[in-house]
């Protein structure tokens, strides 16, 4: 009985009531915030299918080592430049929706 009339002379009670409205007033902004997260993510294009494509050296055993080195370059060269252009569709529509 003592312990609960202490708890009620507790100093800090305002204070702490105090910031527990202000987190109550910061929910309808959180909402909105989650609400515009779903709606954008609503409205997200699709992957581009060649994003997606793997490529394949096609060294074959019994290739020359100078043949198997050009076959695994240009394999090389087209999954750079794939990942070069999906990088430039995201960075667009990246920039597109931070507008």
């Amino acid at each position: 009985m003592t312990l609960m009339f202490l708890a009620g002379c507790d100093p800090n009670r305002f204070a702490r009531a105090a910031g527990t409205q202000a987190q109550a007033a910061q929910v309808p902004a959180a909402l909105a915030v989650a609400d515009e997260e779903r709606r954008i993510g609503r409205t997200l294009p699709t992957y581009p299918d060649q994003c997606r494509q793997t490529h394949r050296s096609g060294v074959a055993a019994g290739d020359r080592l100078d043949a198997a080195l050009i076959k695994t370059d240009r394999a090389l060269s087209r999954a750079n430049g794939q990942i070069r252009e999906c990088g430039v569709w995201y960075d667009e529509m990246k920039r597109g929706i931070a507008q």
